[in-house]
C-alpha cells in the first residue's frame, strides 16, 4: 500500500450510502491503511438539502459512533472528521457548529452556490447564457470565500463543478491560483479524491494536471475515496498515489 490514510468517508447517516460503519473500518485494515477519517456531510439549517446528510438531532449520535469506533478498533487511527458545505448565509451556523465538536478533519466543499436556482447541486447546474469560464468563475470565488472563513483543514474535491473536455485548470488558471494560495495561506491540504474514476468523468477531482501547481504552492495533499459503500474505501489509491510520488516537492498532508 503506497498510501495509508482515507480521509474521506461517509456513513449511512447522510442518506445516500450504505453500510455499517465497522464495515468501513474493517474494509480499511483488510486493505492495510493505518488512518481513516469518517466525514459524513454535515447538516444544514432549516433542513436545508436533507435528503443528502444527516438531520441536525444526529450529529450528537454520529460523534458518538465515530468516538465509539475509535475505542473498538486499537489496529487503525479514526478520525472524527466532518464534510462542512460552505454556502453564503450559512457562516454563522458552520462557525458554531465546527467549534462546538472535536472534529479533527474539517473538508471544505462546495455543492451549491447561494444564488443559483434552489436544490441545484454545482455539478447539476444548466446555464445557456453564461460561458464556462463565468459558471467556473462564480463556483471558485465561492470556495475562496469558504477559505478565507478559516474553519478548514482540507479543501474537497477542487474541481467537482468540471464538465468533459473543459478543464477548470485550463479555463481559470488564474483563479485556481488564487484559491490555491488562500488554501496555503490557511495551512489547509487539498485533497485528491479518488470518486471521480468511478464516475462519468473518468477523473480525480481535482484532475492529476493540478499536482505541479499544488506542489509549486508548498500545500500538502490528502487521498480521499469518498466512500459511499464499505467496498469503496481506498478506491484507486494505488493508481493515484504512484502519480502524486512522480510530482517533485508534493507533500503528504499530516494531522
Amino acid at each position: 500500500m503506497l498510501w495509508t490514510e482515507d480521509y474521506h468517508i461517509h456513513t449511512k447517516r447522510c442518506k445516500h450510502a450504505t453500510g455499517e460503519p465497522e464495515a468501513y473500518v474493517e474494509q480499511a485494515i483488510r486493505l492495510g491503511l493505518k488512518e481513516i477519517a469518517f466525514t459524513d456531510h454535515i447538516p444544514l439549517p432549516n433542513g436545508f438539502d436533507r435528503a443528502h446528510r444527516m438531520d441536525l438531532n444526529e450529529l450528537d449520535d454520529y460523534v458518538n459512533d465515530v468516538l465509539n469506533l475509535q475505542k473498538r478498533y486499537s489496529e487503525i487511527r479514526i478520525r472524527l472528521g466532518i464534510e462542512a458545505d460552505f454556502i453564503d448565509g450559512f457562516e454563522s451556523f458552520l462557525q458554531k457548529t465546527l467549534t462546538d465538536y472535536p472534529f479533527e478533519i474539517i473538508i471544505l466543499s462546495v455543492h451549491f452556490l447561494a444564488h443559483w436556482p434552489k436544490g441545484q447541486w454545482v455539478f447539476k447546474y444548466d446555464f445557456p447564457d453564461k460561458t464556462i469560464y463565468e459558471i467556473y468563475s462564480e463556483y471558485l470565488q465561492a470556495v475562496k470565500r469558504g477559505i478565507e472563513m478559516g474553519l478548514f483543514n482540507v479543501l474537497g474535491h477542487l474541481d467537482l463543478i468540471k464538465r468533459p473536455g473543459a478543464s477548470l485548470l485550463k479555463h481559470n488558471e488564474a483563479e485556481v491560483r488564487d484559491v490555491l494560495m488562500a488554501a496555503k495561506a490557511k495551512n489547509m491540504a487539498v485533497e485528491i479524491n479518488t470518486s471521480g474514476l468511478r464516475k462519468a468523468i473518468g477523473e480525480t477531482y481535482p484532475h492529476l494536471s493540478f499536482l505541479p501547481l499544488i506542489a509549486e504552492y508548498g500545500i500538502a495533499v490528502t487521498l480521499g475515496s469518498d466512500a459511499h459503500a464499505p467496498h469503496q474505501v481506498g478506491f484507486e489509491f494505488e493508481k493515484v498515489a504512484k502519480e502524486v510520488r512522480k510530482v517533485k516537492g508534493l507533500k503528504r498532508a499530516m494531522f
